[in-house]
């Protein structure tokens, strides 16, 4: 299988949404071939149900055998399904709950894939009795995703190329045009102007270093751009995947961190330092790419003078001018003889002497003024310069500022954070460049980890154990409870049974062939479905409800679900054909539930013997028959048939049925119908209970 059109029922067009959706071809078959049904089941047009279908065809073909070798009826698959749900509710991602769709149950002639599964899934188990109740660790699996791969950052428009190469320009154009904008200049004038529009430029030629460039304009050189790094250029391009995936990264490195403090193996060939070493630089960015507040204390003042300049200098203004116009309204004028002179020949205007009367007041106010800027902004020497130009030398009032010059000022400011931040970003992404691979490597692992741990977590809720296997036919469980009731109800009768060759063999002649007798609602139904469970879990190399089992493995399991009324001719004819596919040698187990409603009780019983005795001569065979009609089969066969039964021994104080539900060997149990009608009579009164009374003495 070399590419997606090898794989069936993926032609060109899907496989060109997967190429898309995934970014290549190698990434999509890595996503099939790993089993990744959550990502698979996001691509255009494939939904889940496909997505584990395609799975599970491609698997059968590296595998060499498809859970339908296994599971021969819809019975059988349904409990298999209903068992993935209730695995599915440890999971901690929507990865986990698609990928333990993976898991199937395998034949025996496949069982080094079972010993396989049985060796991780021991591992999982152990991990689990560690750390499933580590609360930490579950809220940071709950947070991982699959990692955004096609994620490219906004174009950056605060930063451009320039060059006066023409070779130059268009390999930067090739390698960063759709990142950031690269202009061909023609002379330094040019340059000039068209660097003024950006915050930070990088110059791309040796002729750029030959421009006299004003102070005001400070570029940064790189002679040849064909040899700069993306992490040099547009730091952002490298620093945005990481940032995209921030969330999950930073939960992954301390999912590792957890594991491998609790002494479990994580990512062996990564060392601490390199761990602590991405956590140290993810923690320097925010989820937007930006370097994060509080990573660098220039950038953070500067930031904080940009977010603040407006609303301090507003404030400042008011508060000086409300000083200001005490000062006026407390002023008095007194002119002496040769001012008045003067104002009289013309040689001094009225307002020269009103503003050098106020110069004073006007110069402490300013200057109060600039004093508390400087502080509520903790501007710096280089900055005061800048901070003399608010204010005209000329008194005015109401006091205001020259607004040319505090955007001067405020773009100033920004133009600073940008070369910081430039800066930082280069060394952030120069550090991330080198942890890729690491970064993908830990998010696969912390996701399949959440896999096994489900698995672990599965096991350790229902205290599960791993099943012996045993050579030849045979499955024989001690302390077994039914996972579907478990679920539903809490707690559950525990059950010990055997059938066929086992340690445990209680009639000592190895019977294979079993019916089920019993009593009405007392657990005959149930069992088998355990029985199924077990079958099922033991084949997929997973642990069984039951505190010690043994099972020899077989190539086919089929399950016959009890039938919903007497069938009609063609339905009739349709059983029987479903019947006859176990007709064969190969190793198999049959569990069958009431199959005597398929038709009138005698006939149902002649055809029951038969089948039981097709399958008694299979010696690789194992069947179990639910029946309450054990007498009447047992009178129409000549083959060795054990029968079992779950048996009533009357009622409990609630009326409710008082039941043994692990079966009595080599015994008929009645279905004690006279119980259900005692317990209708003692529940009723007057005619109603005389009508269950009269019943009653039939069977007296």
């Amino acid at each position: 299988m070399n590419g997606l059109q090898d794989i069936p029922r993926i032609g060109e067009k899907m496989a060109k949404r997967f190429q898309e959706h995934f970014g290549g071809e190698d990434r999509a078959m890595d996503a099939i071939l790993s089993g990744d049904i959550a990502s698979i089941s996001e691509v255009e047009g494939v939904g889940q149900r496909y997505a584990i279908s395609l799975v599970h065809e491609v698997r059968a073909q590296f595998e060499g055998v498809s859970m339908e070798d296994f599971l021969k009826t819809k019975e059988a698959s349904d409990i298999y399904e209903r068992l993935l749900d209730i695995i599915k509710q440890f999971t901690h991602t929507r990865y986990a709950k698609d990928k333990l769709h993976v898991y199937i149950p395998y034949p025996a002639s496949k069982k080094a894939l079972i010993e396989d599964i049985r060796k991780d899934v021991a591992g999982y188990m152990r991990t689990a009795c560690v750390l499933g109740d580590n609360e930490e660790l579950i809220t940071l699996l709950s947070n991982v995703k699959a990692l955004d791969v096609k994620c490219n950052p906004p174009k950056v428009r605060s930063r451009a190329i320039l060059t006066a190469d023409s070779k130059q320009y268009e390999v930067a154009r090739q390698m960063f045009g759709d990142l950031l904008d690269v202009q061909f200049v023609k002379g330094a004038g040019e340059f000039v102007d068209t660097a003024r529009g950006y915050s930070h430029v990088v110059a791309a030629d040796d002729k750029c270093m030959a421009f006299d460039l004003p102070e005001d304009v400070d570029p940064e050189f790189i002679p040849d751009i064909r040899k700069a790094n993306m992490w040099q250029i547009v730091p952002e391009k490298e620093i945005y995947f990481f940032a995209r995936n921030l969330n999950t990264l930073e939960c992954c490195i301390q999912m590792v961190e957890i594991l491998r403090c609790s002494g479990i193996c994580s990512l062996e060939d990564i060392a601490d330092d390199d761990i602590e070493r991405l956590k140290q630089t993810l923690s320097l960015i925010d989820g937007d790419g930006d370097v994060r507040e509080g990573s660098d204390n220039r950038i953070d003042r500067l930031m904080m003078i940009s977010r603040n300049v407006d609303n301090c200098v507003s404030e400042t203004i008011t508060a000086a001018n409300v000083t200001l116009n005490s000062c006026l309204e407390e002023s008095k004028l007194t002119l002496s003889g040769q001012d008045m002179l003067k104002v009289m020949n013309g040689k001094m205007e009225i307002k020269d002497l009103l503003e050098k009367e106020l110069f004073h007041s006007y110069s402490s106010v300013i200057k109060t003024a600039k004093e508390k800027i400087v502080a509520d902004l903790a501007l710096e020497r280089n900055e005061l310069l800048s901070l003399d130009s608010f204010f005209s030398d000329e008194i005015t009032y109401p006091l205001e500022v020259k607004q040319e010059c505090l955007y001067s000022f405020k773009q100033q400011i920004v133009n600073q954070v940008e070369k910081l931040k430039v800066r930082h970003k280069c060394n952030i992404a120069r550090t991330l460049s080198e942890f890729h691979d690491v970064a993908q490597r830990m998010v696969h692992e912390a996701l399949d980890f959440d896999v096994g741990f489900s698995i672990g977590c599965f096991a350790k809720e229902f205290d599960l154990h791993l099943p012996d296997f045993i050579e030849g036919t045979g499955i024989a469980f001690e302390s077994a409870s039914n996972l579907f009731i478990r679920t539903r109800h809490g707690s559950v009768v525990p059950i010990d049974y055997s059938v066929g060759n086992t340690s445990y063999d209680p009639d000592g002649n190895g019977s294979r062939v079993v019916l089920l007798s019993g009593v009405n609602s007392g657990g005959k139904t149930s069992l088998l479905e355990l029985v199924a469970q077990c079958v099922i879990l033991a084949h997929m190399g997973f642990p069984t409800p039951a505190v010690n089992m043994e099972i020899g493995l077989a190539e086919e399991f089929y399950h016959f679900g009890k039938s919903k009324g007497t069938l009609d001719a063609g339905a009739f004819e349709t059983t029987l054909v479903d019947f006859s596919v176990v007709a064969n040698d190969s190793p198999k187990l049959v569990l069958a539930d009431e199959l005597e409603s398929i038709t009138e009780p005698g006939a149902s019983a002649k055809i029951i013997s038969g089948i039981l005795e097709v399958l008694s001569e299979n010696d690789n065979g194992m069947s179990i028959f639910v029946s309450h009609l054990s007498e009447l089969i047992l009178e129409n066969t000549e083959c060795n048939v054990r029968v079992d039964g779950i048996e009533a021994s009357g009622l409990d104080k609630d009326l409710n049925l008082i039941v043994e539900r692990t079966p009595r060997y080599n015994y008929v149990a009645k279905s004690t119908p006279e119980l259900i009608v005692e317990r209708l009579s003692r529940k009723s009164n007057g005619l109603e209970q005389d009508f269950y009374k009269r019943l009653q003495k039939k069977f007296k």
